[in-house]
């Protein structure tokens, strides 16, 4: 006869064992396979890893990047909170981590799902920013839901299960069925953000006051510009009621020829001229081959170079302050709002090494050069824990460490891997013929 009793105690405690042992998954290490790091660079790209360890630039109750670290007498000093495209790109992280043997980034990806499955969401769309109370993500009181957020952490999990699609492997075949239950859990809220009226997708909902947000994703230069593709990608099947691609057509873009020694070049500008608005996108897709005309983001990446050169400063983008705080930093002749419309921006000479870094998608030689002339004339700009956020022509450094731009430095390395998987996943679902007839109308408007 068979104890029932001792049977089900048997079961909790196999269970609770179970809980343990996945609560207990410390990662202290993070590598990727030889080829993804560059022979020049391995050591520097490993150091940038290495924030994305437990307790340096990951929270290990909630299992998430915290958003900023701050370096105080050689320790970390968390900031606890994050958003969603930082959580996209740690789990894209973590798979290439797998794929070079690490067991527990398994395990992690798993739980970093299990977050975001018990996350509150508005209609299956997360919230920005989530404040991180006791291991668990809260909303907070400003109720903004942002498309291009969304939109990254998309493509990044369409990355997590390409990676997994054709894996035989039962906690593999998993990840991807749970993947595949949040990005269809989010369709409502899509369409509630597009506006038929006017052919483009709103910047995302505020449910503080229970509207859409009045503003427009109206550029193709721009981080959120995968917010209307993406969009347009999941309400595919609703026919008639699915977002049109045209939210993703209808959006401008705008180059400005500028001569610099004696040679014209015609760069592809970003609204702040911020050189992450045009690169970001492309640790998930591959641009390069998607866009009809590269020569604008070579142009572009190019006059970067010599802004920075200029002033002894990496690239510039949004990063950090020298003092702490943050701005939306930008190479002035390379911004629509200022060439186009005389709009005052930030124009200061700080530069940051997560946009050297991402210049490795168009220029890997290169993007190598610059960051180890960068490492060689601000030794400083290496901590322990990664590279500090930003510099300015003094030499003058932030004490910063963004898990954004982590994200980016890391992922641009990695960028081939992940379009990779992006693209087996995107092409499974019938989704990739409708990626490249979108990116066809990635032409400039004036011609």
């Amino acid at each position: 006869m068979i104890n029932t009793k001792s049977t089900l105690a048997a079961a909790v405690l196999f269970a609770l064992a179970s809980n343990a042992f996945a609560s207990d998954v410390v990662i202290n290490e993070l590598s990727v396979r030889d080829h993804l790091y560059p022979a020049q660079f391995k050591a520097e790209l490993q150091n940038n890893l290495n924030f994305f360890r437990d307790g340096v630039g990951v929270d290990p109750v909630a299992k998430v990047p915290f958003d900023t670290v701050s370096i105080v007498e050689g320790k970390v000093k968390p900031h606890y909170y994050v958003n969603t495209t930082e959580i996209g790109l740690y789990l894209n992280i973590l798979v290439e981590a797998e794929k070079a043997g690490e067991g527990k980034a398994l395990t992690r990806i798993a739980e970093v799902l299990d977050v975001l499955e018990e996350t509150p969401t508005w209609k299956g769309l997360y919230f920005w920013p989530y404040d991180i109370v006791e291991g668990k993500l809260k909303p907070t009181s400003d109720g903004i839901v942002p498309a291009v957020d969304n939109a990254n952490l998309a493509l990044a999990l369409a990355g997590v299960a390409g990676a997994y699609l054709d894996e035989t492997d039962a906690e593999k075949q998993k990840i991807v069925e749970r993947v595949e239950a949040i990005l269809v859990g989010q369709k409502q809220g899509w369409f509630e953000i597009y506006d038929q009226g006017r052919g483009l997708l709103h910047a995302g909902w505020s449910t503080k006051n229970d509207a859409a947000l009045p503003y427009y994703i109206d550029r193709k230069a721009n981080e959120s510009r995968l917010a209307p593709l993406w969009a347009a990608l999941i309400t595919k099947e609703a026919g008639d009621k699915a977002i049109p691609q045209s939210a993703f057509d209808n959006m401008e873009l705008y180059t400005h020829k500028y001569t610099f020694n004696g040679k014209e070049y015609n760069p592809m500008l970003t609204w702040d001229g911020a050189y992450f608005q045009a690169m970001l996108p492309a640790i998930w897709l591959n641009e390069q081959e998607l866009m009809p005309d590269y020569t604008m983001v070579k142009d572009m990446t190019f006059l970067q170079m010599t802004y920075a050169a200029k002033h002894n400063i990496p690239l510039v983008s949004s990063s950090a302050t020298v003092d702490d705080a943050y701005a939306a930093f930008g190479v002035p002749f390379l911004s629509e709002s200022k060439v186009k419309f005389n709009n005052e921006i930030h124009e200061g000479t700080t530069g940051t090494p997560h946009a050297l870094a991402l210049s490795y998608i168009v220029s890997p030689e290169t993007s190598v050069q610059a960051l180890k002339a960068l490492k060689n004339y601000y030794p400083q700009i290496e901590s322990e824990f990664g590279w500090y956020d930003a510099v300015d022509s003094q030499g003058k450094m932030s004490t910063k460490i963004l898990s954004l731009d982590q994200g980016m430095f890391v992922g641009a390395f990695l960028a081939d891997e992940i379009n990779a998987d992006v693209e087996k996943y995107l092409t499974a679902r019938g989704y990739m013929a409708d990626v490249q007839q979108m990116y066809r109308s990635y032409v400039p408007n004036n011609g």
